[in-house]
């Protein structure tokens, strides 16, 4: 594993700030405008736009688009939002996109600050035109004067660095150095996890699936471009191998073309939604690595009844040969409601049973005797009570 961080990755650094066009007014501002504020903890002063945003708009651009590219060559490092780990075989072409990007930036850079005075004015007669009396106009402008940021302040925050380095483990003591690359890998492997939980819970939010029933085909890219980033960067973790095989299972049986709707599109869908999941994902991909097709383990089959299994074990003993036995009706003998028993007997030959001739033969309880089963007690009827003539109604006297 240590060929991973000595030769496959290489760690690239990125720092780009520009001028905000905020600042926080003081309490001594305030007090000079005529205000004041309570000396309280809980109560700030407020910032203040005193630049238009649309004059680092174009910066901005430049530093969205850097890090978008390396975002979708490489995986966030150290715990940095500013350290990309990418592959070493694709530095000359990020290092051309470093150069490019940088010299647009500075070239934005330079536009600013030839234009930054005459930004500002154009920004104080913007936000004093919607004010009604001239003395509200007048305090706007001279709490925006008061707070500008000089020319040589602002272009100043304009910054744009890179380096390019590589990374070795501290070894502890009684820690190998395997160990320590381990530790520093598998810590990757999560991050390229999260990044595709990330990034898939946005699309997931996106309006074609948040209100509609169908997306089309540039819906997809997104998804396509996670399948290309996880197949640069597997060597990270032996489980996106599954990740990589459930994507591109659920894409093969997508139209190709046109809308996804239907049942394709509740397949999209699900696929989209265990992907917004780090954990969910992970476990997804272990088992479309250990076998599981991609398709059921988004849908996973309902199990077997226990109903139908009683039904396979009852034709299989259907199915054994049995010896013909001639069974005759079991004389069962009379049970007592009281009792509540219930008396099971099992199946007596015919040849065994003596045959009962009404008039001629003994009683049933003698028949059953034969059979070796004991007769039920004969039931015993209550003696009639007489109640005293006290206890009588008088419409039941007779005389």
């Amino acid at each position: 594993m240590q060929d991973v961080l000595n030769e496959k990755l290489t760690l690239v650094s990125i720092n780009i700030s520009t001028f905000s066009g905020y600042r926080r007014a003081t309490r001594e501002h305030i007090a000079a405008l005529g205000g004041s504020l309570p000396a309280s903890a809980a109560i700030t002063e407020g910032s203040i736009k005193v630049f238009p945003c649309d004059g680092t708009k174009a910066l901005q651009t430049v530093r969205r688009g850097i890090f978008r590219k390396l975002q979708a060559k490489g995986v966030r490092a150290l715990g940095s939002q500013n350290v990309f780990a990418v592959l070493t075989d694709d530095l000359p072409e990020i290092e051309k996109e470093l150069a490019d990007a940088e010299a647009e930036f500075k070239a934005e850079v330079a536009a600013l600050d030839g234009n930054y005075d005459q930004m500002f004015e154009d920004h104080v007669v913007s936000n004093t035109a919607n004010e009604k009396s001239k003395a509200a106009k007048q305090a706007v402008e001279k709490i925006i004067r008061s707070l500008k940021v000089d020319r040589a302040t602002a272009i100043a925050k304009c910054r744009f660095s890179s380096d390019v380095f590589k990374i070795a483990p501290f070894l502890r003591e009684g820690q190998s150095e395997e160990e320590g690359v381990e530790g520093i890998v598998r810590g990757l492997g999560r991050q390229l996890y999260e990044e595709f939980a990330a990034n898939m819970d946005k699309l997931l939010k996106n309006e074609a699936f948040a209100k509609n029933q169908r997306v089309g085909q540039k819906t997809l890219r997104p998804l396509k471009a996670e399948l290309q980033k996880m197949k640069k960067l597997s060597f990270l973790d032996p489980s996106v191998e599954g990740a990589i095989t459930l994507v591109s299972d659920i894409l093969k049986v997508l139209p190709q073309e046109g809308y996804i709707e239907g049942q394709s599109f509740v397949t999209l869908e699900k696929l989209v939604e265990v992907m917004s999941d780090a954990d969910t994902l992970l476990n997804a991909a272990s088992k479309v690595k250990n076998g599981v097709p991609a398709c059921d383990v988004l849908f996973p089959p309902a199990p077997v009844q226990a109903a139908e299994a009683t039904e396979v074990e009852e034709v299989a003993q259907a199915a054994e040969p049995t010896e013909a036995v001639p069974d005759a009706p079991a004389a069962v003998p009379p049970v007592s409601v009281a009792q509540q028993q219930v008396v099971m007997l099992p199946p007596i030959p015919a040849a065994s049973v003596p045959a009962f001739t009404k008039g001629t033969d003994a009683s049933v309880s003698d028949k059953l005797g034969q059979l070796g089963i004991a007769p039920p007690p004969a039931p015993v009827r209550a003696a009639p009570v007489l109640r005293p003539r006290g206890a009588l109604k008088t419409n039941s006297l007779m005389f």
